[in-house]
Formats: structure tokens, C-alpha cells, sequence
């Protein structure tokens, strides 16, 4: 019984997380048709106070450059999440293949804090290079949002191994029935 809720809530949530591998790329290539993403709005997220009305396609590019690698973890961890949620629902809970999924979704979750951190002072330094000397920018982010990625990174990673230890158990119990 409670392995068919298991099997059931995971499946839903495989079709959810499907539907976020559509939607979130199509609502970025909606969002960069319509012109939502501006010189303006970039200075704004990026709260830098100078910044030429122009800046150029080389600190444009790095910008793309950093917010498209972004985009690319985030969307390759909800692959892996997907794929772990489909392994449950076939009800491979325990098994070696799934805890590698949850132990490859932790170390992406840490590597996309790294990627917020680093990419926002890549980005700034980015976007001031062609201001006067003075007014160029070098700024760290780390904030709430860097702060739960890297706990939930500790948190999956913890749970992948937690998952593979049970995976072993598991099959040690199956070879003794």
C-alpha cells in the first residue's frame, strides 16, 4: 500500500518536473523575444548603480555566457530529478542507480551556488568594464538564495548516501531470503 502512494506521488511529480523542462526554456525564449531583458534590467538585477546606457556586445555576451550556464545546471538537475522520480515510481527506491541520481543532484545543486556566486562578480566586473576608472565594479554576491543552495546541496548529497547505504542493505537482505 504504501509503496503504490509512493509510486503514484512520484509519478505525478515526474510529469511535473517534464513540464518544468518545457516551460522554463520556453518562458526564457518568450521572455528574450518580447525584449523583457534589457541593459536596464540587467543593471537593476545586478544593482549596479554605474553602468554605460550601452555596454556593448562583449559584456552582453558574458552576461548570456553566465545566466545560460546557470540555466543549464538548473535544468540538468531537474533532469536528474526527474530520472530519480521515475526510478521511484517503477519502485526502485533502494537501488544503486537512484542514490548516484539524489548523490549527482546534490553535487549539481553546489555547483549551481558556485555558479551564482562566482557568475555574479563575473558579470558585474562584466558590465563596468567600460566605465571610467573609478567607477568599474567587483562585486561578491552571496546571499539567502546562495546560503539554501548550499544547504540543500549538504542535504541531497547527505540523503544520496543515506539512499546508497539503504540500497546496500537492501540487496545484502534480498541475497539472505
Amino acid at each position: 500500500m504504501n509503496q503504490d502512494r509512493i509510486a503514484r506521488r512520484a509519478s505525478l511529480l515526474t510529469h511535473l518536473a517534464t513540464a518544468l523542462l518545457i516551460l522554463i526554456p520556453l518562458g526564457v525564449a518568450i521572455l528574450l523575444a518580447n525584449g523583457g531583458v534589457t541593459a536596464q534590467s540587467v543593471q537593476a538585477h545586478y544593482q549596479i548603480s554605474v553602468m554605460p546606457d550601452d555596454p556593448g556586445a562583449g559584456p552582453l555576451l558574458v552576461w548570456c555566457a553566465v545566466e545560460g550556464m546557470k540555466l543549464a545546471v538548473l535544468l540538468w538537475i531537474i533532469w536528474q530529478v526527474r530520472a530519480w522520480l521515475s526510478a521511484c515510481a517503477t519502485g526502485a527506491v533502494f537501488a544503486s542507480g537512484t542514490a548516484r541520481l539524489v548523490q549527482r543532484i546534490g553535487a549539481a545543486l553546489l555547483g549551481l551556488a558556485a555558479l551564482h556566486i562566482v557568475g555574479h562578480t563575473v558579470v558585474t566586473l562584466a558590465l563596468t568594464w567600460h566605465n571610467p576608472p573609478g567607477q568599474r565594479a567587483l562585486a561578491i554576491g552571496f546571499g539567502s538564495a546562495e546560503i539554501i543552495l548550499v544547504l540543500a546541496a549538504g542535504l541531497v548529497t547527505l540523503f544520496g548516501w543515506i539512499q546508497a547505504e539503504a540500497a546496500r542493505i537492501s540487496l545484502e537482505n534480498e541475497s539472505f531470503v
